[in-house]
């Protein structure tokens, strides 16, 4: 099969890329930087260099290809809200063009919700919205819960104040998924891409903050490491104070605040009724930790893999 990928080589797709070269597929991965050249053709697959906001460069990549992959990039330009809908036009224009006919969307929990609800999750709805309008072509959508990696945000506020600083109270219950089991899941569906229109949620586990905590101080062998609730107002502060444009670290924070009510944002995952992945938390704290001291990257995502 040919497959493009979008997604250069992030988080997920330095596991999707050689499990498709390892079964013979010639694969095509869009990268936006010629710097990632190297690495893509060391995993066997085929670079193509230029943007996905390109529609003509993205139309060439699409054109000829069995299945593609899109996903959005993660970004914190003023108008993001615009960028995602611009995203799912061109997204659709291309694939349409190309005369693609299966496609595999990372997409995200949160997609099925407003604004006001889930802040920047919502712009995913907008990639979905625009896919769901090609006719004949079969569509799986694959949402994962929250990435393990965002939890490496905590690495200055740990080293600095032996603090895990979260706007979510610690007896509250988050789902978190690895790129490994989004991976795992992604893989089959470019493979064999179900008939019609799918979607298929990602969760790896299920911990509160407290079960966060105990796992990172045994991995960090760190009994003396805490966990602070702060409020959505401080949180915000921080977010600017870092740079973030106000509109977007605004969405961050309504994002962050509807993990306080996992009743209902999880309320069309658990309906859904998937199975979990194969990382624990024990499993992250490891990674965590080897992080934390320097022996490996850590890759943090807000929206997803650029």
């Amino acid at each position: 099969m040919k497959i493009t990928l979008l997604g250069s080589v992030g988080n997920i797709n330095r596991y999707v890329i050689p499990a498709l070269v390892s079964a013979g597929h010639t694969v095509t991965v869009v990268t936006h930087s010629d710097k990632r050249t190297a690495a893509i053709k060391q995993l066997g697959a085929i670079p193509a260099v230029g943007s996905m906001t390109d529609e003509s460069f993205l139309t060439d990549q699409f054109t000829g290809a069995d299945v593609i992959y899109l996903m959005l990039s993660g970004g914190t330009n003023n108008d993001a809200l615009q960028a995602a809908k611009d995203q799912g036009k061109i997204f659709y224009n291309a694939a349409k063009a190309a005369g693609v006919k299966n496609i595999v969307n990372l997409s995200s929990i949160g997609a099925d919700s407003p604004y006001d609800e889930v802040g920047v999750l919502s712009y995913y709805h907008f990639i979905e919205a625009a896919l769901l309008q090609l006719d004949q072509v079969n569509i799986a959508v694959v949402r994962p819960v929250g990435f393990y990696a965002n939890l490496y945000s905590s690495i200055s506020t740990i080293k600095q104040q032996q603090q895990i600083v979260s706007t979510v109270p610690a007896k509250i219950k988050r789902a978190f998924a690895s790129p490994k089991d989004i991976a795992a899941t992604i893989i089959p569906l470019l493979e064999t891409t179900p008939k019609g229109h799918t979607m298929r949620y990602v969760v790896s586990d299920e911990a509160t903050g407290s079960e966060l905590l105990a796992a990172l101080q045994n991995a960090l062998n760190m009994p003396q490491l805490k966990y602070v609730t702060i409020s959505d107002d401080q949180f915000l502060t921080a977010l600017l104070n870092q740079g973030m444009p106000k509109d977007v670290a605004e969405g961050f924070m309504i994002m962050t605040r509807a993990q306080r009510t996992p009743e209902k944002s999880y309320a069309d995952l658990k309906a859904h009724q998937p199975e979990y992945g194969q990382v624990k938390l024990a499993d992250f704290a490891k990674e965590f930790a080897s992080v934390y001291r320097g022996e490996s990257q850590g890759h943090s995502n807000t929206l997803a893999d650029h």
